[in-house]
């Protein structure tokens, strides 16, 4: 049974290490450190002969769609992050850029092999008061035009309390501190975002949050779905083995081929899980 490639969860790949990425293939392997010991490292196989699926995750495809016709041998999906620019981002796409490159994308795969993220909600305070990346008018608009694509799955979720994005919000902003909303705040919020997303037949699944598949329409996310891609591709089956990375994860078996130290992203979110640089 082939392989599932994630490229990448720990870093932006397609917008920052696509020239990397494509010479590991051309060599037929990329040695991956593990992330918490960084001295094993594993050696990956990257031949069409060994990977069904490249599972990519990017903010910016703009550098891959220059290079698109190079991964011809390898069925593809994407998670497409579109978020309203924020003060919690250094740099960022506009949001037409980032829907033109989401059109082109759903010309060259079809809009079933695309997963728009707008992920995760940031809720914060400051000196100046309390602020969120949330705003349901913007939200409907992104809705209007990602459904007028075709694509009809969001996943989102709301920002997990980790220490070093606390200790990011304290930095970057006087008096900075990232809230937490309880469950029950975010169920609310959660069904008033489902039901904007299913006025434009778009499916919304919450990513590693169970709490809130109680919101009637919600589903839960596998962001590497076996099923789903089994479902896509013509040709041999990948695993649907459950591997998570986190409580409640529901995604299949992969293997990541992102660097935390190695590949920080100039991209520069906050609120990002892996390793930001703000410079």
């Amino acid at each position: 049974m082939k392989q599932v490639i994630s490229a990448s969860r720990r870093t932006d790949i397609p917008a920052y290490c696509l020239k990397w990425f494509m010479e590991q293939i051309r060599e037929g392997f990329a040695d991956v450190h593990n992330p918490f010991y960084r001295g094993q490292v594993r050696r990956v196989s990257l031949l069409p002969d060994d990977v069904e699926w490249i599972v990519f995750w990017s903010r910016n495809y703009r550098v891959f769609l220059k290079h698109y016709a190079f991964f011809t041998p390898y069925n593809l999906f994407f998670h497409f992050t579109i978020l309203p620019k924020s003060a919690l981002e250094k740099s960022g796409l506009s949001i037409p850029e980032a829907l033109y490159q989401m059109e082109r994308l759903a010309a060259l795969y079809g809009p079933e092999r695309i997963i728009w993220r707008y992920d995760p909600l940031v809720y914060w305070e400051d000196k100046s008061g309390r602020h969120t990346n949330y705003n349901p008018e913007e939200f409907e608009s992104l809705c209007r035009e990602v459904a007028h694509l075709g694509v009809q799955r969001c996943y989102f979720s709301f920002a997990h309390p980790y220490g070093k994005l606390e200790a990011r919000f304290r930095n970057r902003f006087t008096n900075g501190r990232l809230l937490q909303k309880s469950i029950e705040e975010q169920k609310t919020i959660t069904a008033r975002l489902n039901a904007i997303a299913a006025a434009y037949n778009i499916t919304l699944f919450s990513c590693c949050n169970d709490a809130l598949l109680a919101v009637p329409g919600v589903a839960k996310g596998r962001c590497i779905d076996g099923d789903l891609l089994n479902s896509l591709a013509s040709s041999g089956p990948v695993s649907r083995a459950k591997t998570p990375t986190r409580q409640d994860c529901g995604c299949s078996k992969s293997v990541d081929i992102g660097d935390y130290v190695a590949q920080p992203c100039p991209t520069g979110c906050l609120y990002c899980y892996a390793n930001p640089v703000w410079r």
